[in-house]
């Protein structure tokens, strides 16, 4: 690149940014405005919105549409963003919050704290907290998203996106909600690192490269669940005690698990319908009613812990037609050095031959594996 056009490109960019503004919202007066969406209704795309302590109650009815779209429809927002680039930022999730003191759930659908939709190509939304309506952030399709060290609480959903650029969640916590984070078509490249998950989970539905790094799930029905034709991975994250299944693979659905740790669940991994697993140096502790179960979907996992609950350690079925499937689990421990043993914990097609699926256990190590971070080449040659 020649230095001409280096220094325009850096003036371009000084010149952006000398034309971006911060608007302060101050409940004490002292900003330029007392409520959020004053100050959004008049910001400029790149501007920043910087909310000072306190709780902000402020709704209004906003359209999805122009007025005189046919498809419209109206719904209460907190903060509804109406330019093309915002970037709000609070004093911090336990200084700012936005949403009532008590939960208000208008009907199914509303409230929503943060609206954004198709007009808006980027958003992000740091430092504050959403509780007690039914969606904290709605993303619709085009834009991005980005949510960093924010707080959800008592809502229905934390952050809803159909981004089909890319969605980054950080350092967020999600509690008493029904699903933190939900994705639905055309989402993609949804990135979910360091959060908490605590009573409530993450769903990810028609979803391309979403990954879960780095999080903990505590408690509620499910943890993790990426279902119809969803791809991505969950990495060196924890699931404790929920009470159905702690990672729920269906529908085709492709996911790679590597350092997690699933305990207290009924089911700690679940796959249904054409679904796929693979993954290493996993820590799956035992189900109440299996470890792993499998209805017609595929596993392949190395270098696991899987461990005998009170229920079957592997559990296969609803491989109804032939050919013969083979779900690898090979060169893991299970908890014993007995081949009988593990045979016995292991319902599959030797036990029903209605069932066109078994388990291939052996090799297996007699001893716990190291649950530390790996590569499939590391991995492999443990067992050369």
């Amino acid at each position: 690149m020649s230095k001409v056009i280096l220094v325009l490109l850096v003036m371009v960019i000084s010149i952006h940014g000398a034309d971006a503004r911060t608007w302060n919202v101050r409940q004490d007066g002292t900003g330029d405005y007392k409520v959020i969406q004053d100050a959004v209704d008049h910001a400029a795309a790149g501007d920043t919105i910087r909310i000072g302590p306190g709780r902000f109650e402020e709704k209004r009815p906003f359209s999805s549409y122009p007025v005189d779209t046919a498809e419209k429809w109206m719904f209460d927002v907190y903060v509804a963003v109406t330019v093309s680039d915002l970037t709000i930022i609070g004093s911090g999730a336990d200084q700012t919050i936005i949403g009532p003191p008590t939960r208000l759930w208008v009907d199914p659908a509303e409230p929503k704290v943060i609206c954004a939709l198709s007009r808006v190509s980027r958003l992000v939304v740091e430092d504050l907290a959403m509780e007690n309506v039914f969606t904290g952030i709605y993303r619709s399709e085009r834009g991005s998203l980005e949510v960093r060290r924010c707080r959800t609480r008592g809502c229905g959903i934390g952050v809803l996106t159909w981004s089909e650029l890319s969605t980054i969640i950080e350092d967020c916590h999600f509690q008493d909600i029904d699903h933190g984070v939900i994705s639905f078509y055309p989402a993609r490249n949804l990135t979910v690192a360091n959060c908490d998950f605590v009573v409530c989970m993450a769903s990810f539905d028609h979803t391309a490269n979403a990954t879960v790094t780095d999080c903990n799930f505590d408690r509620y029905a499910g943890g993790c669940q990426f279902a119809n034709n969803s791809s991505g991975g969950i990495y060196s994250s924890t699931f404790a005690n929920q009470s159905n299944v702690g990672i729920n693979v269906v529908t085709g659905s492709v996911v790679n698990l590597v350092g997690d740790h699933v305990s207290g669940s009924a089911v700690n991994l679940r796959l249904r319908t054409a679904a796929t697993v693979t993954g290493w140096d996993n820590v799956f502790s035992g189900g109440s009613n299996s470890t792993i179960f499998s209805s017609n979907g595929m596993v392949e996992l190395h270098g696991c812990q899987i461990l005998h609950g009170t229920g079957p350690t592997v559990k296969v079925d609803a491989f109804v037609n032939p050919p013969l499937r083979t779900l690898d689990m090979s060169s893991n421990y299970w908890g014993t050095d007995s081949a009988a043993t593990i045979a016995s914990w292991i319902v599959d097609g030797h036990d029903d031959p209605t069932v066109n699926a078994v388990v291939q256990f052996e090799p297996f190590t007699g001893q716990p594996i190291a649950t530390e971070p790996t590569s499939w080449g590391d991995l492999k040659a443990q067992y050369r």
